[in-house]
């Protein structure tokens, strides 16, 4: 189930809660029924508890937002799950120095919070007239009250620092760990060794829960061998694509259109994104939407330097299909024109980017990240025919 519910906006972040966190407020029901009921007072004062303790996960998420967004990263939105929340942005930071600040800064925030509830909560016990520290660990272990609510979220604050400073993806940590190894042996090793101590810890917890049925820590396992996965399969495709020449899969398309043919003319092999050309230079764009347009409206004696978008972004051919894809996002352009010394050499369309995307996917998932050697035969493969 995907569908999620917008709970509202913080500085312009969505921040969403998924339909499975009602598990939580059944888990508020069943506990309190464990524990010997309480009454409805009880049950509110649990799930103000776990209500705020949520808030703080937020907090943790805007963190990392907030600093990704410092580093341009584009940032989608937030969702909360039953085991927490999770920021959902465009990229992940490849720069050592900015994946660590970003990493931090969630945690970094748990930290602040713990420390600004301390005072308060000592505050409350001056007020009471605790004279040890024997008297708030009472005050907060006999039931609801001002201080139970201070002291947990003390603690779930510092829990949750501790927690995300286990170098296991996709945790803090991990991610700290990782941009370390990164500036020491690159960024593709550095995964992989980070990926392995994330699932051999993994198994650790694996292991612990279920010899000492500890259920929550065989959840903890299950989430961090599942997450330690897809980063490594992730990296290893990012670096093949960064391997890859966007003009090995640039779409000859019989060498673009011409500024003075008719717009019936680009409709030769259906509708669709083709370059302009003069002299084997590109000159403009005639947009799909533009020439569908412009044929339902009686404008089939145009001529297409009429129509063509002449603010036209060109890449190289030689730049990396990776790169091209991130300009082709940041632009919203799902087509460019590939060039080789100014000459045309063909378009780079988001299908033919799905296509090698697909492809790669599918040599990563098989071979356990020998995708290098799958990438060399899919880029001379097509080389042999898109000319």
């Amino acid at each position: 189930m995907r569908r999620t519910f917008r709970l509202g906006r913080i500085y312009g972040i969505p921040v969403s809660i998924h339909p499975s966190f009602a598990l939580v407020l059944l888990f508020v029901a069943l506990d309190q029924r464990r524990m010997g009921g309480g009454g409805p007072s009880a049950f509110a004062f649990a799930l103000l508890l776990v209500l705020l303790v949520f808030a703080c996960v937020v907090l943790h998420e805007l963190g990392h937002s907030f600093m990704a967004m410092h580093y341009g990263i584009r940032v989608h939105g937030i969702t909360l799950w039953p085991m927490g929340g999770v920021a959902i942005m465009e990229q992940v930071p490849t720069r050592p120095s900015a994946e660590t600040l970003v990493a931090i800064a969630g945690p970094a925030v748990n930290l602040a919070i713990a420390v600004a509830l301390v005072p308060i909560l000592v505050g409350y016990g001056l007020v009471q007239g605790y004279v040890g520290i024997g008297d708030y660990v009472a005050e907060v272990a006999g039931g609801a009250s001002l201080a139970t609510l201070l002291g947990y979220l003390v603690l779930v604050n510092l829990m949750l620092v501790v927690f995300n400073a286990i170098p296991a993806f996709p945790l803090d940590g991990g991610r700290v760990f990782r941009a370390g190894l990164s500036a020491l042996i690159g960024r593709e090793r550095g995964t992989r060794v980070a990926v392995l101590t994330g699932q051999a810890l993994a198994l650790v917890f694996l292991i612990v829960g279920f010899r000492y049925a500890y259920w929550s820590l065989l959840l903890v396992g299950a989430f961090v061998l599942v997450g330690a996965h897809v980063e490594g399969r992730t990296v290893r495709l990012e670096s093949a694509m960064r391997r890859l020449r966007v003009g090995q899969f640039a779409l000859w398309d019989r060498g673009g259109i011409a500024p003075w043919h008719p717009v019936t003319y680009a409709l030769r092999g259906g509708p669709r994104d083709v370059a302009v050309t003069d002299g084997g230079r590109v000159v403009g764009m005639l947009w799909r939407s533009q020439l569908l347009q412009a044929i339902n409206g009686g404008g089939r004696d145009r001529t297409v330097e009429e129509l063509m978008d002449r603010d036209v972004v060109t890449v190289a051919a030689d730049e990396s299909v990776y790169d091209v894809q991130q300009r082709m996002h940041a632009s919203n352009r799902w087509a460019m024109p590939v060039v080789e010394d100014g000459q045309y050499r063909g378009i780079f369309t988001a299908e033919r980017f799905v296509h090698v995307h697909r492809h790669l996917g599918a040599s990563t998932a098989w071979s356990g990240g020998k995708s290098g050697g799958f990438a060399q035969a899919l880029g001379a493969t097509v080389r042999g025919w898109v000319r």
